[in-house]
């Protein structure tokens, strides 16, 4: 029953989701450095980017029929998602460190893209 474009999905959605804030954060940060313009000026095109796959890939999660229905992070500090898809509950649980490095890992590939 699982449909692993979903799950992908599902994925992506949490990772854009945490980019979104890290570099909002990151950004504030910046702000005390000495070149902050330009930091800034990379920050925004970044989050513009970021924002602009996990509007898409909510919109994808829509069309397709899927639901998110909860997102939280647990006690033991996982981030855990429950959706619906096709009238069946599904459950989606990222470790922090895996969850960093996902992170990590898609700002890497916005870096290195072109624009």
């Amino acid at each position: 029953m699982r449909n692993s474009a979903i799950e992908l999905w599902i994925h992506q959605y949490i990772v854009t989701l945490h980019l979104l804030k890290a570099l909002e954060l990151d950004r504030k940060y910046a702000g005390a450095m000495k070149l902050s313009r330009i930091w800034n000026g990379l920050f925004e095109r970044l989050s513009i980017r970021v924002e602009r796959e996990h509007v898409g890939i909510k919109q994808r999660l829509r069309k397709s029929g899927c639901r998110i229905v909860l997102e939280e992070i647990t006690p033991e500090r996982n981030y855990h998602v429950m959706y619906v898809y096709q009238g069946y509950e599904f459950h989606c649980s990222i470790m922090p460190a895996v969850l960093r490095g996902k992170c990590e890992e898609k700002l890497q590939e916005l870096l290195e893209a072109k624009e």
